[in-house]
């Protein structure tokens, strides 16, 4: 599975969600904050390597 595929999983964002619900339920917001700064580090990642990538649509041949 690629990490496009896993950064945009309907089932990791819930999990994810349902995850931060419990943290700031008991009050621990050092994970939910954790949760939330790896999840921007995978987006930034992926849209590292989107910049990087040849980009072939400008019709030039």
């Amino acid at each position: 599975m690629t990490l496009t595929k896993i950064v945009n999983s309907k089932l990791l964002a819930m999990l994810m969600g349902a995850w931060i619900a419990y943290c700031a339920g008991v009050g621990d917001y050092g994970g939910a904050v954790f949760l939330l700064f790896f999840y921007l580090l995978m987006l930034w990642d992926l849209n590292a390597k989107k910049a990087t990538g040849s980009d072939t649509s400008d019709g030039d041949k």
